[in-house]
């Protein structure tokens, strides 16, 4: 078959006629507008001028057989129009215009049409069709909430959302008004339709166009090339998968279902990228060497390294509660994820977990850790960074052991313990979590610690007041080379007040630190001293380089 594009700017009274019948394919996400997209559709409405043309944006469709196309791009758009024509036929049925409702209720669900065999159905097969054809199936669907069946899922609370925002704004309306609005909304209001005969190419379409509503991501695409037919070729499969892929997303929640992808990249090309995440995944990855093939082979795999990331990153269970190591590997990791701004080490520890499980995986863990501290203090760009961790996958990849892994992943720390020595150790990045890491380390472990961090406050003040006691016992040259070192430092479980932190030592102690630091065995530990000298400071900084890296 020929491929072929067709496009065109249409008003809603064509686009919800009986010559277009839209799907949400599996692959799509659910219904995702909020609070914000419906007040900022029915306000761009009721503010344009209701006597000329309204663009309400793009729809990219993959046409299917006769008028029934697939919701490539503007699904979200579509859905909401279709709540927003619902209340409209409803607000039209209470001011007495009966006619213009079922004339109206005709665009989003089409009547039985004998003659040309048009069986009646609704304009749009939602994803979500119960609480969908709720509000939209009959007239008066709107009049009252989404039943509670329906609204205690997340879809249906937006529905219900839609529904009452839509409805605050037509009751404000005379039922003039409300007829001219819907005369406007079906003639006036426009939307630019691309049409292809070609899965791909309307994908292609789809990353050149700028829609307003909710876009896909690059992984939504990938789901849609993995669910397509060619790929997948059986209908209930498809559905399977579907579900199965929106269940991982929804354990690990949009943003970390998104990095697997990311890492797996990583995982799979043992490289930096070269493209997009998905011209990655097409031309290097699915079906190439020992990747999975596109399909049901992929989610599969897809759906083991979401079950790992969950244990090893987010519940942080995968050593369970009989491994000696549990507490230990639960508090570093909580560190880990929470301080460090790149996930590159994350892919290898997915793929040494994959490949040799538990054995040896908290040693891994620890000495991971030291690679990236070492890049962090020494700045690393990320080309280089990715040169480390690309041959690290590879190392594993190639052992025989664990062991193996681990003896070749050793650092030297002398980079790390120089940047714990530094001067200004409190403007670095990497501040927050070496310092955390010490309160690891001073921690007896006896259960798992989240250390909720709230601020990082200076024993000698920044800028203490002068003429007082910290003005006399340190030298101006003093206060300049100690006073952002890490011996001068505690973490605060509390927010700072810059007032109070320039008490004096012996009333700062009592009145702002002491119920501040009881969170952190380590900080606490200043309050033991009975004065605070240039000497505690440097003694201080340095038992912190010595001690901080050791392994908990």
């Amino acid at each position: 078959m020929a491929k072929q594009l067709d496009s065109d700017m249409l008003p809603l009274a064509k686009l919800f006629s009986q010559d277009f019948f839209f799907r949400i394919p599996e692959y799509q996400r659910p219904f995702m507008w909020d609070d914000e997209d419906f007040t900022n559709l029915i306000d761009d409405l009721t503010g344009a001028k209701w006597d000329e043309p309204y663009f309400l944006g793009t729809l990219v469709l993959h046409k299917q057989e006769s008028s029934d196309y697939d919701v490539v791009d503007g699904q979200q758009r579509l859905t909401a129009l279709c709540i927003l024509i619902a209340c409209v036929r409803d607000a039209l049925r209470d001011a007495g215009e009966e006619k213009l409702a079922g004339e109206l209720h005709a665009k989003i669900y089409q009547p039985e049409n004998t003659l040309d065999a048009i069986p009646a159905k609704n304009r749009l097969q939602a994803k979500d069709q119960a609480v969908f054809n709720s509000l939209i199936g009959a007239i008066g669907g709107t009049e009252k909430a989404v039943s509670d069946f329906n609204s205690s899922t997340a879809a249906g609370r937006r529905y219900e959302s839609a529904r009452a925002i839509f409805w605050d704004e037509l009751k404000a309306m005379s039922p003039e008004t409300v007829k001219s609005f819907a005369i406007f909304v079906n003639k006036w209001c426009t939307l630019i339709y691309l049409a292809t005969d070609s899965f791909e190419d309307a994908f292609r379409l789809f990353t050149v166009v700028n829609d307003r509503g909710k876009q896909l991501r690059r992984i939504d695409v990938l789901k849609a090339f993995n669910l397509d037919p060619i790929r997948t070729p059986h209908s209930d499969a498809r559905i399977k998968y579907a579900h199965q892929w929106e269940d991982m997303e929804a354990q690990l929640g949009e943003s970390k279902f998104e990095d697997i992808f990311h890492l797996l990249r990583l995982i799979y090309t043992k490289d930096k990228p070269a493209a997009d995440l998905h011209t990655e995944y097409v031309d290097r990855i699915l079906g190439k060497g020992d990747a999975p093939k596109p399909g049901g082979q992929f989610i599969e795999e897809l759906t083991k390294y979401v079950d790992l990331y969950d244990k090893l990153f987010v519940d942080r269970d995968y050593l369970d509660s009989a491994s000696s190591q549990h507490v230990e590997y639960h508090t570093m990791m909580h560190a880990m994820v929470e301080h460090f701004p790149a996930s590159e080490w994350k892919a290898c520890l997915l793929y040494f977990a994959d490949k040799f499980g538990r054995e040896h995986l908290y040693q891994f863990v620890l000495e991971l850790e030291k690679v990236y501290l070492d890049h962090w203090v020494r700045a690393i760009r990320k080309d280089e960074r990715y040169g480390t961790y690309t041959r690290l996958l590879r190392e594993i990849q190639a052992a025989k052991s664990a062991t193996d892994v681990t003896a070749s992943t050793r650092v030297e720390l002398k980079h790390i313990q120089a940047a714990c020595r530094s001067e200004n150790f409190y403007g670095a990045s990497h501040a927050k979590y070496l310092l955390v890491r010490a309160e690891i380390v001073t921690s007896e472990l006896d259960h798992a610690h989240h250390f909720q961090v709230r601020s990082i406050e200076h024993v000698l003040p920044q800028n203490p007041k002068p003429a007082g006691q910290w003005d006399t016992t340190f030298s101006k040259e003093e206060h300049e080379k100690l006073v952002n070192s890490a011996g001068n430092l505690v973490l605060l479980s509390k927010s700072k007040n810059s007032s109070a932190g320039r008490r004096e030592f012996d009333d700062k102690k009592v009145t702002y630190l002491a119920n501040r630091v009881s969170d952190f065995p380590r900080s606490v530990q200043v309050l033991k001293y009975h004065t605070w000298t240039a000497d505690v400071i440097r003694q201080r900084t340095e038992e912190f380089a010595n001690v901080v890296l050791d392994n908990p």
